[in-house]
């Protein structure tokens, strides 16, 4: 078989940071930045992971946003997602509909929001390849049947997951290592410790319904 990337293409993403997967919400986005601002070879070095994207996503409609501020730097995620980004950070380069690229409406920047000071706040642990396949499978299945109930999402989510594909659970196994390595570069200090329970709540919460996550997922998201 002959390659189609050109020696221009590698030379554009040869020291390139490899492709990070982030999330914002149940939006999963994946993340590089190229060495140079080559955007020709950058794409079409990225033009397989986009693919790969939309496919993963049931074939729909998948675009790469690139930095106005950081020209190296592009995003792969849904069209949807990237309509409400902010038009004068980001531009549509690539599109899986070249014809139907997404209109961008204005959004509050980081920057430019007034946020309270923060004095005090509680580090979340990484989540697990699990979890997050459990959020990103939620939300698929409340978009699809509003109806259900979270108890009803949560054992369908618990049956899926063993029924997968060995493949699939790598790729999120991918996605969890990825997650912990950028919480250690962010807390190199953490050490979790169990929060201390109030007894007099945990009396007061018996009359509330159950927590939706079965006794199977608690299982499986403490790797058993």
């Amino acid at each position: 078989m002959t390659s189609h990337v050109t020696g221009a293409d590698v030379n554009a993403m040869a020291d390139a940071s490899p492709l990070a997967f982030i999330f914002s919400g149940n939006e999963m986005i994946v993340q590089c930045t190229a060495n140079n601002d080559d955007m020709a070879a950058a794409l079409r070095f990225l033009g397989v992971a986009l693919k790969n994207f939309k496919n993963f996503n049931d074939g729909k409609h998948a675009i790469i946003v690139r930095s106005k501020l950081e020209p190296t730097k592009y995003w792969i995620t849904s069209a949807l997602y990237a309509e409400n980004l902010d038009k004068d950070a980001y531009y549509v380069v690539k599109s899986t509909e070249a014809d139907t690229a997404p209109t961008f409406q204005p959004a509050v920047t980081l920057e430019t929001s007034n946020h309270p000071k923060v004095t005090k706040f509680r580090i979340r642990r990484p989540r697990n390849q699990f979890i997050i396949y459990r959020q990103w499978m939620s939300s698929r299945i409340h978009a699809s049947n509003p109806g259900l109930t979270a108890t009803c999402i949560s054992r369908i989510v618990a049956k899926t997951w063993r029924a997968e594909k060995p493949e699939i659970k790598v790729y999120f196994k991918a996605l969890a290592d990825e997650e912990n390595r950028i919480h250690k570069e962010k807390y190199p200090g953490y050490r979790y410790v169990a929060v201390r329970r109030d007894p007099q709540l945990l009396l007061s919460k018996r009359n509330l319904p159950h927590d939706p996550m079965t006794v199977d997922e608690r299982l499986i998201a403490a790797g058993f």
